[in-house]
């Protein structure tokens, strides 16, 4: 028995298509566990919110690390909320990317925090993350 191997074929380049896409939903509560977690100080999950080449790249102590310098910089961590969303490809890595910015105050600063966020073996992961001051 012949099946017609065009509509199968299809099917699958369609599938493929939005394999790379990233689920904003889930970026954005990622992102919202991280930064609740850094807030409340709870470092022992920092890995789960990064993808596997930034954990391979940086382990779990150092990350710790650089968050308790970070506090004891800025200061406990008051707030956070969303600013803006925006899903780019990144054609040089061969990803779709979804940058996320958030405004976060701390005690001494108010800071413009950038996380950028791809799917890393199906799942929603951060690959990069930036502080900068506001102005």
């Amino acid at each position: 028995m012949k099946t017609p191997a065009l509509p199968f074929l299809f099917l699958l380049i369609l599938a493929s298509c939005g394999m790379g896409k990233i689920d904003a939903g889930k970026a954005k509560i990622l992102v919202g566990g991280l930064l609740h977690d850094v807030k409340t100080e709870n470092y022992a999950a920092l890995d789960n919110y990064y993808s596997s080449s930034f954990n391979a790249s940086e382990p779990l102590d150092k990350k710790e690390e650089k968050f308790r310098q970070l506090k004891s910089a800025m200061g406990a961590m008051i707030s956070y909320e969303p600013m803006s969303s925006k899903e780019s490809y990144d054609s040089d890595k061969g990803i779709n990317q979804l940058e996320l910015k958030y405004k976060v105050k701390y005690v001494r600063v108010t800071v413009q925090e950038t996380f950028l966020v791809i799917n890393d073996e199906g799942e929603s992961k951060i690959i990069f993350q930036n502080i900068e001051n506001l102005k």
